[in-house]
């Protein structure tokens, strides 16, 4: 698992624009215009997840135009630069009296770095493992062969 935070997500989504619009961002800033929102506000923060996807959570400034930038289209921001990931992504905003309305995001990136391999596949595997005297590999593969057999 890769934990990205917000400067991360955001130089990952301005590289992600610069290639897809073929046009240099010269900012990303965080909005705080939440208004079909304001029935998710809890204790004054706002929380928004994968399943918000159309909360619109930045605004993309380019040289001539401002365009918004959606929570799904952060989320392909990030599937293209992690492929075959599942991602979990979350923006937080407080929104609470006497404080700077301040934006966090954070990004989990998950692999399905677990294959299902059959019997066949494990030997080779195990025999590979032989050949490079890698005794942990050879044993972990050797109890997953069994595990199959069994």
């Amino acid at each position: 698992m890769i934990r990205l935070e917000t400067n991360e997500i955001v130089s990952i989504a301005k590289k992600q624009i610069a290639s897809i619009f073929k046009m240099e961002p010269l900012e990303l800033r965080f909005v705080n215009d939440f208004q079909g929102e304001k029935s998710l506000l809890n204790d004054d923060k706002l929380h928004l997840t994968n399943r918000h996807y159309w909360a619109k959570v930045m605004d993309c400034v380019f040289e001539d135009q401002v365009r918004p930038v959606l929570m799904c289209e952060v989320l392909y921001f990030l599937r293209n630069e992690y492929l075959e990931s599942d991602i979990d992504l979350e923006f937080s905003f407080d929104f609470s009296e006497g404080s700077i309305i301040e934006a966090n995001a954070v990004a989990e990136v998950n692999f399905n770095d677990k294959p299902d391999l059959g019997k066949n596949e494990i030997a080779e595997l195990i025999d590979f493992a032989l050949a490079l005297q890698d005794r942990q590999w050879f044993e972990e593969l050797t109890e997953k062969y069994k595990e199959l057999s069994a």
